[in-house]
């Protein structure tokens, strides 16, 4: 039910996303004015919570008048102030949103799940090196739950998890690009660049996904298809062009 004796705004939502409204659980405005000369500035401290998933979060907004653009509107030409706040919340906006199913994988085992939980961390924080070593560890890891030899050398982990049918050639040469990045991080203070350290997470992502979720949705999905009737089997063992009955 929609608290109508709080006042709400449009806020970013760690849970829900951007443009969420938002009730206003508190508020602490403090103004400031130079007389010398002539700027002023206003720091607005908010404490809200969403309205959709009630989860309560901080929002920090700092006004200063010398920050504020004047422009035209490009269509209508119409005269307009842009610009003059900066925006901060906490817990900090996340660049990349932790996938449902990470939370399942801590079931699977709680040292992955730990390693993931820093990882994205680590991510959101924008502190790359440590992201991209994170992402190598959480690989490395997670090859020793499938049952590869964790003293093996990468190239060997890498070669084991094609021959026991873990991962395609593909797929091989793709986590094997990811390793060599994250030993870069790790040994060589490489700094990927954004794009490079989304691709990581792209590759490590599929890669736990496919190993330790997708498996047991397929093996639920097998389960839960009906078998075939016998007589429905022979009428289509009968159907013209059915060489195997399938």
């Amino acid at each position: 039910m929609t608290d109508t004796s709080v006042a709400t705004i449009k806020a970013h939502c760690p849970e829900c996303g951007p443009q969420r409204n938002a009730y206003v659980r508190a508020m602490h405005v403090v103004d400031r004015h130079d007389d010398d000369d002539g700027t002023s500035a206003r720091d607005t401290s908010s404490i809200l919570q969403c309205c959709g998933c009630d989860r309560v979060f901080f929002r920090h907004d700092v006004w200063f008048s010398e920050w504020e653009t004047i422009g035209h509107h490009p269509l209508t030409g119409e005269l307009r102030i842009e610009g003059g706040i900066e925006t901060t919340y906490w817990p900090p906006l996340a660049a990349r949103k932790t996938p449902k199913w990470v939370e399942d994988l801590s079931l699977v085992d709680r040292t992955l799940g730990s390693l993931l939980v820093e990882m994205y961390a680590a991510l959101n924080a924008n502190l790359r090196v440590l992201a991209a070593i994170g992402i190598r560890t959480a690989f490395d890891h997670s090859s020793g739950l499938l049952g590869i030899d964790v003293g093996l050398p990468f190239e060997r982990k890498l070669a084991e998890l094609a021959s026991s049918g873990k991962i395609g050639s593909d797929e091989q040469e793709k986590l094997a690009v990811l390793v060599d990045a994250g030993s870069a991080a790790a040994h060589r203070a490489w700094s990927p660049a954004v794009a490079e350290l989304a691709a990581m997470a792209d590759l490590v992502e599929s890669f736990l996904y496919r190993s330790f979720v997708l498996g047991d949705g397929i093996d639920r999905l097998k389960a839960a298809v009906p078998k075939k009737q016998k007589w429905a089997a022979k009428l289509e063992a009968n159907v013209p062009g059915n060489r195997d009955g399938a």
